[in-house]
């Protein structure tokens, strides 16, 4: 009914002759309705700036914890080229957590050498740890994040 009534009003606008502006007086738009179309743009476009910025947060936090990832994988490799006591059979996090804290190298170039992830804070392990890995004492990336 409502839909019915909104066709009949715009038909009837349409049928009504069309007013001329007067001679001197320029057709457009006022001020006041620039400015309400400036403030809707931005109010719009506020709403979605925001909802935009928001869907990337959990992007962001992804590859964050994926080069942390990287870079504990990597430090791992060389601590074990290196010949480094940090492996704890069957655990990951703590093994993660001693290389963390720092080994020393123990053979080769790398000897007295000290393995380290200082940068890295223990509230961003458990984000990294699930794009890590652990197969037969050797910490592996896992650009999907799947645990095996």
């Amino acid at each position: 009914m409502i839909i019915i009534n909104i066709v009949s009003l715009i038909s009837a606008a349409a049928l009504l002759p069309k007013t001329q502006p007067k001679k001197g007086v320029a057709a457009g738009f006022s001020l006041f309705e620039l400015l309400a179309a400036i403030c809707l743009v931005g109010i719009f476009s506020s709403i979605a700036f925001g909802w935009y910025g928001g869907n990337n947060r959990n992007v962001i936090e992804q590859v964050i914890n994926q080069r942390n990832a990287q870079e504990i994988v990597s430090l791992g490799v060389y601590a074990t080229m290196g010949g480094a006591d940090f492996v704890v059979p069957g655990d990951k996090q703590a093994t993660v957590v001693k290389l963390t804290g720092g080994v020393t190298g123990q053979q080769g170039m790398w000897k007295d050498k000290l393995f380290s992830l200082a940068n890295l804070r223990a509230e961003d392990l458990p984000g990294a740890l699930t794009f890590v890995n652990f197969e037969s004492g050797l910490l592996l990336y896992d650009p999907a994040g799947q645990q095996l």
